[in-house]
């Protein structure tokens, strides 16, 4: 097996000029230069080289600046994953502005949450999306919004995108030129929204410079891998924007847009764009698998795939790594910018399948304890990392911050993990009850809020439980003192509130719920008689 530093020092000659770069305009400046006519970004029909991703990039950065946005501020884009995020985003963080992107699964609670907590001074966002009106809703939660810019037909006080465009013209070159020239690679670029303990999002602040040390590393230890993708997962995820669309960027290669998962659509994209690279899932391998061909024939003129998310089981890592296709199993969060660790390359299976191999080079990670002190090998303890990927902090809240650090400034992950006698590391489980349902993570402290608001529910608790697609869903116990209060009726009452992959799959209804001597919730006898009735 040959380690993953010795492929990444290998092409730090080769990738010279993008690794140059320290901002992320700086790339699409250089690729611009040197590559006008190869093809950046397909949408449909759509078909973008470089030079043409240049030019429609410059004319939303003149609207935005137009439209009053200064360094700082915030710009939202709510859309499927499409041509329009990627295409906002770049426009955005060129001109010194946090760019954040809306999930379309939200509702309306959730959009009110972060367009307050946020507080983005103009938003984007499709008129309409499979019957759904985004424009008036988020005009209705969104009071505070200076500007709506649509896209389709403009309804309420939105502004048509036409119309937005046509407002940058006045532009000049020189003062475009001087906003980007004025943008610092501390400054922040994107804030992506993450869950903790408390139930609510917080902002977790990533930065031109981790941005870009986390693109231009993959890129060198990934390759010619990264010629080409597809991108479907939603964009307000660190793993869409960073770990799929950032990479290949830096490559200098093509990202296809699909709005969706689909896997017939994805499959014939595939095949018609001759794609390279996958970012998977223990989901996407289970989902491979449930094909009739045990999904080899889907990975068509794949050559590179990285998986993370849980752990994935051997069995369906075999098929996959029968058909010769490089193949790497990564750790990282959305504070880390993504991954941060890899398997060798050629690791067999049994590796992938235990571990999520060592950190890449220019991050340390050690399995440290509460104080930040390392633990000896075979010890489990927190995974805690150090480096250039790190946030510089959540958005508003220095507390939060302060406690996501360790004093001598390493990221606590809030995962637990054990390096093994080869120095690979493998995952043990999470310090806090987050987990991961298809690739999704779920804050259990969030769906509790929601399943409390009902007025038949006296108390709520909610645990994660096996599933054979999707890894973990999610298993709630309720306190009520309602007979007639059912399973459909919650989820009925939870569609409005939460995206429905958070919404939990089983419930069990209980008169009382087990206590603790400080009155809360007994979470552990409640795994208990999961693990039980599991066992049965």
């Amino acid at each position: 097996m040959q380690p993953i530093e010795h492929i990444w020092a290998a092409n730090q000659t080769k990738y010279a000029r993008q690794l140059a770069c320290t901002r992320i305009h700086d790339l699409l400046a250089s690729h611009a230069a040197a590559i006008p006519g190869q093809t950046a970004a397909v949408d449909g029909d759509t078909r973008l080289t470089y030079a043409d991703l240049a030019a429609q990039v410059d004319a939303i950065a003149r609207g935005l600046i137009a439209a009053g946005i200064r360094p700082g501020d915030r710009v939202a884009t709510m859309v499927p994953p499409s041509l329009e995020f990627w295409l906002t985003y770049l426009a955005s963080v060129s001109v010194g502005a946090v760019w954040m992107g809306l999930n379309p699964r939200y509702q309306l609670p959730e959009y009110a949450y972060l367009l307050a907590d946020a507080a983005p001074r103009l938003v984007f966002t499709v008129s309409e999306y499979e019957g759904r009106p985004y424009g008036a809703e988020l005009q209705e939660v969104g009071p505070a919004v200076e500007r709506f810019v649509s896209f389709g037909a403009p309804t309420g006080r939105a502004e048509s995108f036409a119309a937005f465009l046509a407002g940058g013209e006045s532009v000049a070159d020189v003062d475009l030129a001087a906003r980007r020239a004025a943008v610092d690679p501390e400054d922040i670029a994107v804030i992506v929204y993450t869950s903790g303990t408390t139930g609510k999002p917080k902002g977790a602040m990533l930065s031109h410079r981790a941005i870009m040390a986390a693109a231009l590393c993959n890129l060198c230890w990934m390759d010619d891998g990264l010629e080409s993708t597809i991108s479907v997962a939603p964009i307000n995820h660190v793993g869409a924007l960073n770990n799929v669309c950032m990479n290949v960027f830096a490559y200098g290669g093509k990202i296809v847009f699909h709005h969706r998962v689909d896997l017939p659509a994805i499959a014939e994209i595939t095949a018609r764009e001759a794609l390279t690279y996958l970012v998977a899932s223990p989901t996407s391998f289970a989902m491979l698998a449930a094909q009739g061909d045990a999904g080899a024939v889907r990975l068509g003129s794949y050559r590179l795939i990285v998986f993370g998310g849980g752990a994935t089981a051997e069995a369906l890592l075999k098929p996959v790594h029968a058909t010769g296709v490089k193949m790497y199993n990564v750790y990282g969060q959305t504070e880390t910018c993504g991954i941060v660790t890899s398997t060798d390359d050629g690791a067999s299976p049994k590796i992938m399948a235990e571990t999520f191999g060592r950190a890449l080079p220019g991050a340390t990670i050690r399995i440290g304890d509460a104080d930040g002190k390392a633990l000896p090998p075979g010890t489990a303890g927190e995974i805690q990392v150090s480096g250039p990927y790190c946030m510089s902090g959540y958005f508003n809240r220095p507390e939060a911050t302060a406690e996501a650090f360790t004093a001598d400034g390493y990221l606590r992950t809030g995962d637990i993990g054990v390096e093994q006698p080869d120095g690979n590391i493998s995952f043990v489980g999470r310090l806090k009850e987050m987990f991961k349902s298809g690739g999704y993570n779920i804050y259990p402290v969030e769906i509790e809020l929601a399943l409390n608001e009902h007025p038949a529910v006296t108390l709520a608790a909610v645990l994660p439980v096996a599933h054979p697609v999707f890894q973990e869903v999610g298993h709630a116990f309720i306190e009520t003192s309602d007979p007639a209060l059912d399973a459909e009726a919650l989820k009925d009452f939870l569609k409005a509130r939460l995206a429905n992959y958070k919404i939990p799959k089983s419930f069990s209804f209980e008169p009382e719920l087990p206590k603790l001597p400080n009155s809360k919730i007994d979470k552990q006898a409640l795994k208990r008689r999961l693990e039980e009735k599991a066992a049965a």
